[in-house]
């Protein structure tokens, strides 16, 4: 069953005091055409976001739904006839790229719809073996939003902070980045198993949200065997 969409509660509308003007009587204006719009654009599973709306028959109950026919959640419009509710985003379970899904909302006379992405979160480096001392790799993350500084933070064996290196830029509405090839290890390392976070945020917390976590064996290079003569 998919989460459902929450409706934050609604501020009574002021009264406003009109006076009577003698005019002409003129034809009643056209009524604009709902319309819906999701922010962000781009979500992972469970991911919380905000849907609003305009257009709507005023005071009256409303669905919204995913690809026309599978119910998200419901509220009901204000005195204005527009939407502002809590959206919570399905569960996605693609593992590679984004996919762009239509949500709809109707109260009964009105239809509007709006499209919005979803993508995995993830992070990978290639290659993943060679010297970690010398060893470029090209840095593949997706889905810690648009616009946003990617981090890597550096965690020793030991558990403490070695260091967080800014290795790009997300770009795109999902917040897509690839980088040119960067040491994988910016400063002398120690052997052990390292964890790096990756995240969007210029601090380390190990609480970060969302954050990705890929763990790399800095293994002592194996003795060469010596050989008698």
């Amino acid at each position: 069953m998919m989460p459902p969409v929450r409706l934050l509660p609604v501020t009574p509308l002021a009264a406003l005091a009109a006076a009577a003007l003698l005019a002409p009587v003129a034809a009643p204006a056209t009524a604009a055409a709902a319309k819906v719009t999701l922010a962000p654009g781009c979500y992972h599973s469970g991911q919380l976001g905000w849907l609003t709306g305009s257009g709507f028959k005023p005071s009256t109950h409303w669905t919204a739904k995913l690809r026309g026919t599978q119910q998200l959640g419901s509220g009901t419009s204000d005195g204005r006839g527009n939407i502002r509710a809590r959206f919570t985003a399905p569960a996605f379970h693609g593992t590679t790229g984004e996919r762009e899904l239509t949500l709809s909302v109707t109260d009964g006379p009105h239809v509007a719809s709006a499209v919005f992405a979803m993508t995995p979160l993830t992070a990978s480096f290639s290659p993943s073996s060679g010297d970690p001392n010398t060893l470029r790799v090209r840095w593949r993350v997706l889905g810690l939003g648009a616009n946003n500084a990617v981090y890597v933070h550096y965690v020793q064996p030991n558990g403490k902070l070695r260091g967080s290196v800014r290795i790009g830029h997300a770009q795109g509405a999902c917040g897509h980045l690839k980088t040119k090839p960067l040491k994988v290890f910016p400063f002398p390392i120690s052997y052990g198993r390292w964890t790096f976070q990756i995240d969007a945020h210029a601090g380390y917390r190990p609480t970060t949200v969302p954050r990705l976590l890929i763990q790399y064996q800095v293994s002592r290079p194996r003795a060469t065997p010596k050989t008698g003569r």
